[in-house]
């Protein structure tokens, strides 16, 4: 297992809690109110600890993807997030900003929990030296290449793709921790970045997962029904899961309330089969979540109203 900060991420399947990755900042949220990057504290602020309370009662982790939206904005940003003291998944709209934004990051303070996002096969020179010399040692590693998206999108094209040159960016880079992200270009790709994350777990012990959100944007309440809404993204994060991710990421803050008891109730028996294996869990794991609860209804029933 990794840790970054108090939060442990990897080890076998079920034994650390899924981690639930929410954007801010993405193209079109309403708590930006600028491109420069003026936003909405307060709203914001408000939903972050809504998102906070959610996870924390399923005994899961919150992480933040911030897209910060350019140089400008990059210090207000990042120590408005920072307080918060949940991992911090930093990428932005432009190299320039990206690199600027690792150097903040150690300048902040904030490289316990400040993550690269990251490393990839087009990053510039810039935004390599950057991250080594912001010495963060965390990034997520976005395993495809656009240049060549038939061959990349294939799960075991992926797993070289990252033994070929992205392992070797991440440690010039002086990254130690990765954070493998099998980017999901439409709705049944997700299948196809589970498959290479299963591949890519048999080999490696580096966390990993991928963004459904990337491809499920359009599903929405207004768009389908909304059973149907909470069955694809709750269902896809729950599939991903199931074949080895050990981070998701949903989009909007707002996905977090409808994803994370899914998620909940699998990591709880997940942890259920390990202990019952030997292995040791925390006292924070998710089987003394929503699993308890629904176990204590099953032996404890409420009985009818006469």
């Amino acid at each position: 297992m990794y840790s970054v900060g108090k939060f442990r991420i990897g080890g076998q399947l079920g034994q650390s809690p899924t981690w639930i990755v929410a954007t801010v900042f993405y193209h079109g949220d309403k708590y930006l109110l600028s491109p420069s990057g003026e936003f909405d504290k307060k709203g914001l602020s408000e939903k972050i600890e809504e998102a906070l309370s959610v996870v924390s009662d399923y005994k899961l982790v919150l992480g933040i993807d911030v897209v910060v939206p350019s140089e400008q904005a990059v210090h207000s940003v990042l120590s408005f997030l920072g307080d918060f003291k949940v991992p911090l998944l930093i990428e932005a709209a432009s190299p320039e900003a990206r690199a600027k934004s690792y150097l903040a990051a150690r300048e902040l303070g904030l490289t316990e929990y400040s993550i690269a996002n990251g490393i990839h096969t087009d990053m510039t020179a810039e935004e390599l030296e950057a991250l080594r010399e912001s010495k963060l040692g965390k990034a997520v590693a976005l395993i495809f290449d656009p240049k060549d998206p038939y061959k990349y999108i294939q799960p075991e094209n992926r797993v070289k793709l990252f033994e070929e040159k992205i392992l070797q960016l991440a440690k010039s880079a002086g990254v130690d921790l990765i954070l493998a992200d099998f980017v999901v270009l439409d709705p049944g790709s997700i299948a196809l970045c589970a498959e290479a994350i299963r591949i890519f777990k048999e080999k490696y012990s580096y966390p990993s997962g991928c963004a459904p959100a990337n491809a499920l944007s359009t599903v929405t309440k207004s768009t389908v029904t909304l059973d149907e809404m909470y069955g694809v993204h709750g269902g896809s994060a729950a599939y991903l899961r199931l074949k080895g991710a050990d981070f998701v990421m949903v989009g909007p803050l707002s996905r977090v309330k409808y994803v994370a008891p899914v998620l909940a109730m699998i990591d709880g028996l997940l942890g259920y089969e390990l202990r019952r294996r030997g292995v040791q869990l925390s006292e924070e794991h998710p089987i003394r979540g929503l699993l308890k609860k629904v176990q204590k209804l099953f032996t404890q029933p409420t009985l009818p109203s006469v």
